[in-house]
């Protein structure tokens, strides 16, 4: 739909005029580097900056180049506040915050962005062409949508985009974000370069400008590697010690990545190269299958354990991963469900506590116990009381040299822990003296090569006693 909306020029006056009146003026910002641009931190604070500004930004799209390539585009958070509602007021520093990043991340060394005073952003992109800046827009509106609504198919944002100028008019075509990426759909060998033989050498868009000096780069040879040079995904367990009950009574389900030469990843760790969240949901099924079908083997030969097993963020938060997941999960007979621990993994930080409750209460029914798993770090964890959530889990950075400080900043998250009614299991012990802090500051559940190494399949529950962790040997 092309639409004509009021001159540029009146716009953005309006926009500075509501700034002005309600005490918060926008901002405009370039990335780091690009000259004479305030940075996102410096806030617009007199009349003749604005000016300023206002006059910088029409001169830019009053550049035929400019807007008739499709550079610059407005997008529109009303559809994400109707959305909110009465939670917008809250949520919204979170919701600019989180857009700042988002933005930030995502546009180059010479773009533009600018903040409106109704809480919308302009985007000017200076090399990008029309398609490519609308599919940046619409995946920084998909990762916001994301955090902050999950799978909610009633929410969308709307993308602007400046097509020309008519009579002193900017001209906008608008299009949601989740049609535009519906629409980008990657064309096989459509772009691909082939050798003599025939075959593709590389995929996809391989020429494109240089950064303002109307140049183009070269076509390039591309690395081709079989899948499993870039690793095998497979679920090991970890032995879990109760310092109270003295037993390993859990084995801590953890997604590995393991190379070629035999070392691996483990954790969220693991996880950072995929993105594709049917990827993450595949190995969450498969984890969840081992781990019941585990259990239910040793609940057959009178034997008990616990098993954590591991989810992502990705697979409860979109409905076309959720609810395959949960089929799983009601398949699971009910005399085995109380064995079970939920781990969330890849928890973006500031989750709403109504969303993560939400999350929380479709799978609390499969389950003994929720953990999530944070960063290691001193921190507020009042968010997350109050939900459901029984516990969190956090893994030691691997540095003995810090042994000290890390002591204290654990004493801290315990203390934090202990204050929001929730459990604390303490991963990546490699030490005797960090196992012995972790007891000294209250932790309950510990893991880590001092404890045991990764295992392909869990072992009985044991008894394991404080000189039986003297007696397996030397720290690590």
């Amino acid at each position: 739909m092309l639409r004509t909306i009021a001159p540029m020029q009146r716009l953005l006056r309006r926009w500075f005029s509501q700034a002005g009146a309600s005490g918060s003026p926008p901002t405009a910002a370039g990335r780091p580097g690009g000259a004479g641009k305030p940075s996102p931190a410096s806030p617009l604070e007199n009349g003749e900056e604005l000016r300023a500004l206002e006059q910088r930004l029409w001169r830019l799209l009053m550049q035929p180049a400019v807007a008739s390539t499709g550079r610059v585009h407005l997008l529109d958070l009303g559809m994400m506040r109707d959305r909110l509602g009465s939670g917008w007021l809250a949520l919204r520093p979170r919701v600019l915050v989180a857009a700042d990043a988002i933005i930030d991340r995502c546009l180059a060394r010479n773009d533009i962005r600018f903040k409106t005073a109704s809480d919308d952003f302009i985007l000017v992109f200076a090399t990008l062409d029309r398609h490519a800046a609308d599919l940046v827009c619409a995946r920084i509106a998909q990762e916001l949508l994301q955090l902050f609504l999950g799978d909610d198919r009633a929410a969308d944002l709307r993308i602007s985009t400046a097509v020309g100028v008519a009579d002193g008019q900017i001209q906008f075509e608008h299009a949601l974000a989740k049609v535009l990426l519906a629409e980008a759909r990657p064309r096989p060998d459509s772009a691909a370069v082939r050798s003599a033989d025939g075959s593709p050498v590389m995929s996809g868009p391989n020429i494109h400008a240089d950064d303002g000096d109307g140049k183009v780069r070269p076509v390039l040879r591309q690395l081709q590697l079989s899948p499993e040079d870039a690793g095998q995904f497979s679920i090991r367990y970890r032995p879990v010690w109760d310092i109270g009950k003295l037993v390993i009574s859990t084995y801590m389900g953890t997604p590995v990545r393991i190379f070629p030469d035999g070392s691996f990843l483990e954790g969220t760790a693991a996880l950072n190269s995929l993105t594709d969240p049917m990827e993450l949901l595949r190995l969450d099924a498969d984890a969840l299958v081992e781990s019941v079908e585990i259990l239910n083997g040793l609940f057959r030969n009178r034997s008990r354990l616990m098993m954590s097993v591991p989810v992502c963020f990705e697979t409860l938060a979109a409905r076309r991963t959720r609810l395959p997941f949960l089929e799983i999960c009601q398949s699971i007979p009910d005399y085995l469900r109380r064995f079970l621990i939920f781990e969330l993994l890849r928890f973006p930080p500031g989750v709403p506590t109504g969303r993560l409750n939400e999350l929380l209460h479709e799978v609390r029914p499969y389950c003994r116990w929720t953990f999530m798993r944070i960063e290691f770090k001193s921190q507020s964890l009042s968010g997350l009381s109050g939900n459901g959530l029984s516990g969190i889990t956090m893994a030691m950075p691997a540095d003995r040299s810090a042994e000290a400080r890390l002591m204290e900043e654990m004493n801290g998250i315990v203390t934090a822990a202990e204050r929001a009614g929730l459990m604390i299991c303490v991963a990546g012990l490699s030490t005797t003296s960090m196992v012995v802090a972790a007891r000294a500051s209250g932790v309950r559940l510990v893991a880590g090569n001092r404890i045991g190494p990764l295992q392909d399949r869990p072992r009985s529950m044991i008894r394991f006693d404080w000189p039986d962790l003297y007696r397996d040997g030397e720290d690590g």
